[in-house]
């Protein structure tokens, strides 16, 4: 068995250990855990969900069906969950005997992690890309929050997901829970693949703060508001949503476990 490990970094960006190291990351958090950690059958129904989600079940996504049947091969040889494959490959040489073990392709393993790192589990970012940056009162909490280990939209939402910890963190901080929310919102927008700190302050700014709102957003209407924002700021809509399609992101609105509670 040949592994060219070259060809990690041309799929994903990232050298093996590093790509690794970001998935366990995510993993970590207690939130991800609960509702993002399946099963291997979860995760070949959750696969086919993000087809019908961000592509409509309209567009030619093959490696879905590819990825799907790499789930359910994985199920086949007693994989429990993401966690339990990956650390049975987190270092090259587990990788190796992993592969030699079971007769895996390593690139299919490979197209799987680069897929589970950018589709499925909740991109890490720095908690001061979803707020404004002219907004004083803004800049301050964020420095309160650092103290109290919140510097990632993923903290946020580990620590920000219930009524009770918004309050609890409240009291704690001093921060107004209103503030709270609003960034937990965001942080929960930012779980969509490929929208990040930008993309989260223009839809909010448009009147779409929540991931609810986008889920049950018509397109239409979508467009009219979205259109009349950028108007507002003196740009075009059009260099918007060439980037990230609106329906592209309802959709995937809809398939999102649902994080935030009320």
């Amino acid at each position: 068995m040949k592994i060219d490990w070259n060809q990690v970094k041309k799929e994903t960006l990232w050298h093996y250990e590093d790509l690794i190291e970001k998935i366990l990351n995510v993993l970590d958090y207690g939130f991800v855990q609960k509702h993002y950690n399946h099963s291997m059958d979860e995760a070949a129904a959750f696969s086919e969900r993000i087809r019908q989600g961000y592509w409509q079940n309209g567009r030619e996504v093959t490696f879905i069906g590819e990825i799907t049947e790499h789930f359910r091969t994985l199920s086949g040889l007693g994989i429990r969950n993401y966690q339990d494959l990956i650390q049975q490959i987190d270092t090259r040489a587990k990788c190796e005997v992993f592969l030699q073990k079971t007769g895996f392709h390593f690139e299919a393993l490979i197209q799987m992690l680069n897929y589970l790192f950018r589709w499925v589990l909740p991109f890490k970012c720095p908690v001061k890309e979803l707020v404004e940056a002219d907004d004083n009162d803004s800049t301050a909490y964020l420095e309160t929050l650092k103290k109290h280990k919140i510097r990632s939209n993923l903290d946020v939402l580990e620590n920000c997901h219930t009524r009770e910890s918004r309050a609890s963190l409240a009291r704690e901080t001093g921060i107004a829970e209103t503030f709270i929310l609003d960034l937990a919102h965001r942080a929960d927008i930012s779980r969509l693949a490929y929208v990040r700190g930008k993309t989260v302050k223009h839809l909010c700014r448009g009147g779409y703060n929540t991931l609810e709102k986008i889920a049950n957003a018509d397109l239409r209407q979508m467009e009219i508001d979205m259109t009349a924002y950028y108007t507002t700021i003196g740009k075009s809509f059009s260099d918007f949503k060439a980037v990230i399609p609106l329906d592209w992101m309802i959709g995937g609105a809809k398939v999102l476990p649902r994080v935030i509670e009320e």
